[in-house]
């Protein structure tokens, strides 16, 4: 009588062993339902900062031909940090830009933005351009301020001549997602490149 016992605990063991084709299946179908959740938010991610780079690349060669034009200073002011947003402003003749200082308190900060004799320019977009949630502006290095903030307004200058500051953006999320915007000092012309590079990168190209 204990044979057939001996041999029904074989035969258990022997069918529980490793996964059926239809565990296997359901694991399968699980991963791709997963990812296939995961890649709309990648591409959406992707088409952002495409659309974003591409818009400021544009903006840069409008703004370049309204400052010769107009024979006056132009520059993109750009808010850096979580609530990033960038736009136009423009001052009579030529202004040359100035080192920041961060280390003035917000009243002199104030009274100095009071004395500016920048304006904001309504003729490319009435409110300022926000970055669509998730994206920010990360960092920006310019020759006349070198030192890269990760807050604050931060600006790049075209010149009545069409010259434009020779100066990096950086658009990204908070993860590794970042490309950078290269603004050409003679022609305004802006290069794209998908990753991350300082202004030390660009010259050294």
């Amino acid at each position: 009588m204990a044979t057939p016992k001996i041999l029904h605990l074989k035969t258990l063991n022997k069918k529980s062993s490793g996964f059926s084709l239809i565990e296997v299946m359901v694991v399968l179908a699980i991963m791709s339902a997963l990812l296939l959740l995961g890649l709309p938010r990648l591409n959406r991610g992707n088409n952002n900062i495409k659309k974003v780079i591409r818009e400021l690349a544009v903006l840069g060669k409008e703004v370049r031909n309204q400052a010769r034009l107009k024979n006056q200073t132009f520059r993109i002011v750009f808010r850096q940090g979580p609530n990033s947003a960038y736009w136009i402003e423009s001052a009579q003749g030529l202004v040359t830009a100035k080192k920041s200082n961060d280390k003035l308190s917000d009243e002199d900060k104030k009274e100095q933005a009071e004395k500016s004799p920048f304006k904001k320019v309504e003729k490319f977009f009435k409110e300022e351009r926000k970055l669509p949630t998730g994206l920010m502006v990360k960092k920006i290095e310019t020759l006349s301020t070198p030192e890269s903030k990760s807050e604050g307004l931060s600006y790049i200058y075209f010149t009545p001549e069409g010259l434009v500051e020779k100066s990096i953006v950086q658009i990204g999320n908070k993860d590794t997602l970042t490309w950078t915007l290269i603004y050409n000092p003679l022609t305004g012309h802006a290069d794209i490149v998908e990753k991350a590079l300082d202004l030390k990168d660009v010259k050294a190209q």
